[in-house]
């Protein structure tokens, strides 16, 4: 049986961001063994089948109930169809609890994170607005901020303590001396998920080389399944060998082969479902595994406005409103954080065809225990999910978003505001390992080791105590590079 120095699950935000600070402090004689359950596509090959991907990561696992878990089983997972915005956690994110008296405190704080934010910033080439930003900085953003639209400027202009550009790994021009970038600029044809251009981030455009380095071994169409383990270490990984490219496109089930390997170290970073499902299927259901499984919550709305035009800015999701993110209000109900939209959806009004602003609240929602991922009965090797909601704390704060709409468009020219029903899905997986200092209520502690196996990382959504508002993959890459650099010390 072949032996490793590292067996890394997974090629998404999380392993190929522990992978990059690993390869940086490994030895030159190090073996490495990277095992994704996809198959690599080429750029071209992902533009084609688009929405595709998410078809087959449907096909990966079962849920009970209605709520949808959007992912995208291929080399560099998610990051072929996130959408690219970029916030960090605010400092008061990692403290609810004892800020606030709400949820569970991460177990490091935003000091301790911060300089792996800027890290994680400079290998994703961000945009962003260093002179005017919610989050304490250390460094300036790789790239300068993309352009308002018209109304978002006004919102800066009213509501400048609580208005932001929004940072996005979505290239634009020019780059900061620093940071060097072949990705052309954003060409504001707002399908960002799939980007024309390639202008955005992913690991296929930014970390791809990686895995070209001669100490490291992939592995395509790997379907882990458990963990081995003997005296409280992990010693290895069992998974099920797929043929990939039949894997992308067998309407059935691909043939199958057992397969393993031994290693010194085991980095899970899966996702938020198949973390926990390895963890279960190797008898590591101690504590709170697979529980906790929660995303935001969004809610879109369109804001009609009096003789100010829209879609004039330079990319698609382009500022971030911050009154109802933060503050005491998160005692008795869920932040906030508006989301605008440089994209316009036209009026059927004569003359005011784009005076209007979508915007979306993103809602963060409080963990709850009973929503979780297990093993499938019908089907060990897959897991099976089970939502059955969102929380009354979140509730409570859509049941204001109308009226915190109001407050937050105050000074405006607005004429109308609708409010729509809850998103279906942000396309976030989060908590179903979460970090914490008491064993009894988390699976890893603030380096994303296990408690009890010490030499076994569970990276990535799965570890998130809370979900905040913030879109998630910017932190889980900072995080993967702290606990990678933390590895070696």
């Amino acid at each position: 049986m072949a032996s490793y120095d590292l067996i890394l699950v997974g090629t998404s935000f999380a392993s190929s961001f522990f992978l990059h600070e690993y390869l940086r402090h490994a030895k030159p004689d190090a073996k490495i063994l990277v095992l994704e359950r996809g198959r690599r596509y080429t750029y071209s090959e992902l533009l084609e089948i688009r929405h595709g991907l998410r078809t087959v990561g449907d096909r990966t696992f079962r849920r009970i109930g209605r709520k949808p878990w959007l992912y995208a089983p291929s080399f560099g997972g998610t990051s072929n169809m996130w959408y690219g915005n970029t916030p960090r956690l605010l400092p008061e994110d990692f403290e609810t609890h004892s800020r606030y008296g709400v949820g569970m405190d991460w177990p490091l704080r935003y000091d301790d994170l911060e300089p792996f934010y800027c890290d994680a910033e400079d290998l994703m080439t961000v945009a962003g607005p260093s002179d005017h930003t919610p989050f304490p900085r250390s460094r300036p953003y790789p790239h300068s901020p993309h352009q308002l639209s018209d109304p978002e400027k006004l919102l800066l202009a009213v509501h400048g303590d609580d208005f932001y550009v929004c940072p996005t790994a979505r290239a634009h021009d020019p780059p900061r001396p620093r940071v060097t970038t072949d990705r052309a600029a954003c060409c504001a044809s707002f399908v960002c998920n799939f980007c024309p251009v390639d202008a955005k981030f992913t690991v296929l455009n930014g970390l791809a080389h990686l895995y070209e380095d001669p100490r490291v071994e992939l592995r395509c169409g790997a379907v882990v399944q458990s963990i081995t383990s003997a005296d409280q270490i992990a010693t290895g990984v069992e998974w099920l060998q797929e043929d990939p490219n039949q894997l992308a496109s067998a309407k059935g089930v691909a043939s199958r082969r057992d397969a393993s390997a031994t290693g010194e170290v085991i980095a899970l970073g899966a996702n938020a479902l198949f973390n926990p499902h390895i963890l279960l299927r190797s008898g590591l259901d101690d504590g709170v595994v697979g529980r906790y499984l929660h995303e935001q919550v969004g809610v879109e709305a369109l804001v009609h406005l009096d003789g100010v035009e829209g879609f004039n800015g330079s990319t698609s999701c382009t500022g971030h409103h911050y009154r109802f993110a933060r503050g005491e209000h998160r005692r008795e109900r869920a932040a906030m954080l508006l989301e605008t939209f440089t994209r316009t959806w036209l009026r059927i009004a004569k003359g005011r065809w784009r005076q209007s602003l979508r915007v979306t609240g993103v809602h963060e929602d409080l963990p709850q225990s009973h929503n979780r991922v297990s093993v499938d009965k019908r089907d060990p090797s897959k897991p099976v999910t089970r939502h059955t909601g969102y929380s009354d704390y979140t509730q409570r704060a859509i049941d204001r978003f109308a009226g915190d709409l109001e407050t937050m468009f105050a000074g405006l020219p607005v004429q109308e505001i609708a409010v729509e029903a809850p998103r279906a899905s942000e396309g976030h997986i989060l908590g179903t390992a979460r970090m914490g200092s008491d064993p009894a209520t988390s699976v890893v502690d603030a380096d994303q080791l296990h408690h009890r196996m010490r030499n076994l990382y569970v990276l990535g959504g799965s570890s998130f105590s809370m979900g905040s508002t913030a879109n998630p993959s910017l932190t889980i890459a900072a995080l993967s590079l702290r606990s990678a650099q933390r590895g070696f010390q």
